[in-house]
């Protein structure tokens, strides 16, 4: 069953911005939208305009045409980041990807708003994981960085292994208490210190 998701072309066009090369990295964001979903498109130069970025995006992609409309199909199964110039860039993505259905990761190094319900995290030690795997060591990079983690990769012996730590305190933003406990459980099981107050 596919969502259906209304998308407007001042939308698309405030979100079709380029990603910034490594050197100027500042914040990044991790997505994946493991189901298909749909945006209902209007007009043909904003159908482009989002095939673009979804492609940018590195999602699959199918059309179904309508006679006054485009239904735009996409998933994108694996964890993939992108890395933006400000905390305000990565924010407005984050948007973006929750409203039209994705999964969505960016951290906040600044408190959240007062109803927020946020866990704490950070780590100034590097702590290690071990992939046999390419791709899954793309993915749990791609986390890292939409945590705020610095990482690095060591491939050898047939294996790749990636380290990550959080110097500064990093805040995530959830849903609700029982999101909170599941994140503050999967963080400190990957060696991250937490803190979540009810």
């Amino acid at each position: 069953m596919l969502l259906r998701i209304t998308i407007s072309a001042i939308t698309v066009f405030s979100i079709a911005c380029t990603p910034v090369a490594a050197a100027e990295v500042c914040e990044s964001v991790a997505y994946r939208a493991k189901e298909w979903k749909s945006l209902h498109v209007e007009n043909p130069a904003s159908t482009q305009r989002t095939i673009d970025i979804l492609k940018k995006l590195g999602c699959e992609t199918k059309l179904d045409q309508y006679g006054d409309h485009t239904d735009i199909a996409f998933r994108s199964v694996e964890w993939k980041e992108i890395t933006l110039e400000t905390h305000e860039n990565a924010d407005r993505w984050e948007h973006w990807f929750v409203k039209n259905g994705f999964e969505s990761v960016h951290e906040h190094d600044h408190a959240a708003n007062g109803d927020a319900i946020v866990v704490g995290f950070h780590q100034t030690e590097w702590q290690s994981q071990h992939f046999d795997n390419e791709g899954r060591a793309a993915e749990f990079t791609a986390i890292c960085k939409g945590l705020g983690c610095e990482t690095r990769h060591d491939a050898h012996a047939g294996h790749i292994d990636v380290s990550y730590r959080c110097v500064s305190p990093r805040n995530l933003v959830c849903i609700d208490d029982e999101d909170a406990h599941t994140m503050q459980a999967l963080l400190e099981k990957k060696g991250l210190k937490t803190e979540h107050a009810h």
